[in-house]
């Protein structure tokens, strides 16, 4: 009884740090933030095209069709890391994270 009970517990203990290791990054823990896109002024979507948000982080769209152009600044965006999405003006982009 004692050897099942300790088999018991060395069991928990391993699952548990199996579940541990297995825990989203801090980074991907969010699902989506609001931003804008800093760089560049001119961003049109198109595949490979990069750009840079204001809270530094560099981005490469991966897939999808053009979006209309329009002339902003400071265009806002909601980017979704753990999605890999970049939705601007309600159209989804789906971008890929650069290392900076």
């Amino acid at each position: 009884m004692i050897f099942l009970s300790r088999a018991w517990i060395l069991l928990v203990l391993l699952l548990m740090s199996t579940l541990a290791l297995a825990q989203p990054s801090k980074e991907d823990s969010v699902l989506c933030y609001e931003s804008a896109i800093r760089e560049p002024i001119a961003f049109y979507g198109n595949p490979g095209d990069i750009f840079i948000l204001y809270d530094g982080s560099r981005w490469k769209v991966a897939s999808a069709g053009p979006i209309e152009y329009v002339p902003a600044r400071y265009r806002n965006v909601l980017i979704c890391p753990s999605e890999q999405v970049l939705i601007v003006d309600k159209r989804a982009l789906s971008v890929e994270k650069m290392r900076n």
